[in-house]
């Protein structure tokens, strides 16, 4: 029996891979004026994004430990062997509830096998580690090594992007109201990442795009020497054009040849905003 697939929708793999290759997407909440929805049925990220353009607020809350029981239940019942890869554990409870759920399920079905992995990783960098597990499983790969493998790019795997406005962040308590409205005023953009440990900590402060693109590729240079032969994978929150010049210019430099390009959902893109953009890929120069 094939090993299944779960992830929560912070993963921004297409929708149409996930099902085409069997893989459960369990929705994060997005709430406001105190209705909930779910992440990609209910809400989707450019009704998010237009309403953010409005003023709107909107807030998101993990997924909870009855939703992860539910679907663990299924296939505990089936007898089938389950992998659940998880939003980073440093920017959601969700990774905890769904270690919880396993937990509880494991003690009324003993001989339940689910893996839960924290993947350290958000949107298409979690999309990157799902594609290349994907991948693996089609290729004939067993349960154990599947889980080996999954760590291994988690391990590896590399956020780095910006922010359009900085008001976004501030409503999202991440920056002060001072601070917001001092650097959209000197256009500064600052180049963000989540570390190795799945945190959002901040790299730097550029002055303007042309600036802010040319310091990716420098972060991408010091971390990566095998750029022409990976897939990189860029998100963006509704700016298919800044991502494509984004794009470009990698593909210039580095020689890349395959890419993934998709709108954040809005596990990331309810607290940054419109016109943020983000690269993804493979650490392979600087590992401990």
């Amino acid at each position: 029996m094939t090993v299944k697939f779960i992830t929560d929708s912070a993963c921004d793999l297409s929708r149409d891979i996930l099902e085409k290759e069997n893989v459960d997407v369990i929705p994060i909440y997005v709430s406001i004026d105190g209705k909930d929805f779910k992440d990609g049925l209910d809400i989707t990220s450019q009704e998010i994004y237009d309403g953010m353009r409005q003023g709107k607020v909107y807030k998101t809350a993990q997924i909870t430990v009855h939703d992860f029981e539910e679907v663990f239940k299924k296939y505990a019942l089936e007898g089938q062997d389950v992998i659940h890869m998880s939003f980073s554990s440093g920017l959601s409870g969700t990774y905890n509830a769904a270690v919880l759920a396993s937990n509880n399920i494991k003690e009324n079905y003993p001989n339940a096998n689910i893996e839960v992995i924290d993947t350290k990783a958000a949107v298409n960098g979690l999309g990157l580690i799902v594609k290349d597990a994907i991948e693996a499983r089609n290729s004939g790969a067993g349960y154990n090594d599947l889980i080996e493998l999954i760590k291994e790019r988690s391990s590896k795997i590399e956020h780095i992007f910006t922010v359009a406005d900085l008001d976004y962040l501030f409503r999202g308590g991440r920056l002060s109201k001072g601070a917001a409205i001092v650097g959209n005023m000197l256009n500064i953009q600052p180049v963000l990442k989540v570390d190795h440990e799945g945190k959002l900590q901040q790299i730097e402060k550029v002055r303007g795009r042309k600036k802010l693109f040319n310091k990716i590729l420098e972060i991408m240079d010091e971390n990566a020497d095998d750029l022409d032969k990976q897939t990189v994978a860029l998100s963006h929150c509704d700016d298919i054009e800044e991502a494509e010049k984004l794009m470009e210019m990698i593909k210039e430099r580095f020689g890349t040849e395959n890419f993934i390009i998709n709108m954040m959902g809005s596990a990331i893109g309810a607290h940054t905003g419109p016109g943020t953009i983000c690269v993804f890929f493979y650490n392979s120069k600087n590992q401990s």
